[in-house]
Order: C-alpha cells, then sequence, then structure tokens
C-alpha cells in the first residue's frame, strides 16, 4: 500500500478528518477536545491500495488496525481448514469502518484477512495509537460498542440470508448493495452468497427480468 506522505496530503488527510470524519463522531460520542481531535489525525494515515492488496492478514490482535473506507470495496474472508473452504464473511464499501473489536478487548489472534477488490483510499490507525487514544479518551468506546453491536446485527442478518432461496439471497444482497454487482467480480459475490457463479447469472437475470417487468 502506498502511504500518501506528502505535505500536500497530509493536508488532506486532515480536511477529511477534520469536515468529515470527526464531525460524524461526534455524533455518536458527543463532543471530543482538541488534544483527541489532533491526536486522531497525527495517527491516522491515508492510503492509496490497489486491487488485490491486503490491508491486512489474520495474525496477533497487536498486528491489527481500524480502517475507515474513504473509496473503494474490500472483503473479509477466512479459511477452513477441515471443510478445505474459503468463506468471504463481509463486503465492505464507501464510509464503512472496519475493526475486529473482539480481537482488540480480548486480545485475541484475528481470523480473517481483509482485502480490497477494487483500487480505493483507506484510512488507517493502529493498534497501540488506538490503545493509547482510548485511555485518554474513554467516551471513544462508546462508537466500539456501535461497531460492536453493528457487526453482531450484519451477523444474525448474514446468517439469515444464507437460508433464503437463491433468489431471495441475491435480492436481499442486492437491497444493501445496489451498485456493487457491476464493479467486482461475480465470483467474489458468488462465494459471499453460497452459490455458484452460474446459480448467481440465472438469478440475477430473473432478478432484472422481475425488475423490468
Amino acid at each position: 500500500m502506498k502511504v500518501l506522505g506528502s505535505e500536500l496530503n497530509k493536508t488532506r488527510l486532515r480536511q477529511i478528518m477534520s469536515k468529515e470524519i470527526i464531525p460524524k463522531m461526534e455524533l455518536l460520542v458527543g463532543p471530543l477536545t482538541q488534544e483527541c481531535m489532533e491526536y486522531m489525525i497525527l495517527n491516522s494515515r491515508i492510503k492509496q491500495v490497489n486491487k488485490d492488496q491486503y490491508l491486512e492478514e489474520s495474525g496477533t490482535y497487536d498486528a491489527g488496525h481500524l480502517h475507515y473506507i474513504y473509496s473503494g470495496i474490500a472483503h473479509s474472508f477466512y479459511y477452513d481448514d477441515e471443510t478445505d473452504k474459503t468463506f468471504i464473511t463481509r463486503l465492505w464499501k464507501k464510509e464503512d469502518i472496519i475493526f475486529d473489536v473482539k480481537s482488540f478487548v480480548n486480545c485475541e489472534d484475528r481470523m480473517e484477512n481483509i482485502q480490497m477488490l477494487e483500487d480505493g483510499e483507506v484510512i488507517s490507525i493502529d493498534h497501540f495509537p488506538l490503545k493509547n487514544l482510548l485511555n485518554n479518551s474513554p467516551q471513544l468506546f462508546t462508537l466500539f460498542t456501535r461497531l460492536q453491536i453493528e457487526r453482531e446485527t450484519y451477523n444474525k442478518f448474514y446468517q439469515h440470508l444464507l437460508k433464503s432461496s437463491v433468489e431471495a439471497r441475491l435480492m436481499l444482497f442486492l437491497k444493501h448493495n445496489p451498485t456493487i454487482i457491476n464493479r467486482i467480480n461475480r465470483d467474489c459475490i458468488a462465494q459471499h452468497l453460497n452459490m455458484s457463479r452460474s446459480r448467481l447469472s440465472t438469478a440475477y437475470a430473473l432478478y432484472k427480468q422481475n425488475r423490468n417487468s
């Protein structure tokens, strides 16, 4: 990943954090101190990422990051030895926050890999600066609680989705991700929805037919 290190891009990062990201955070956790905001800005990095690049791989908890998808699409996945299969657990898009709260809080190894599916930009903060930030600004735990609730809610939705018919699976997916199917490899979508590529193509053709009728 290429870190944008010029003064121009440092200024751009500061503008994005100050005008876009921090105001959204304050809506959730309340006003932040100037010291807290400055620490976040100074310890965050904006990175240009290319299609197929990894944001991070599974491993120790202290090698994890918090990632904010500023543009592009990524996915989380893991390999299961018992079934000899790769499972794509989530697709991430613009304005999503990728963060393994459970690993961070419980000091547990991270099981998932995170990889880009198209070119984009990501704003990231490392484990130790993030931990220090929380120690000095405990109100931010409210944000992490929300992130954990959101992840658990999505996991329940995903399990419900997988129990649906192929057609219903795709319809629900497209309802929540209306443009992704035209932006990334459909093999990835089929794998995420636990169906073959041919079943996905048939279901998508039927979906378009019903939508246009």
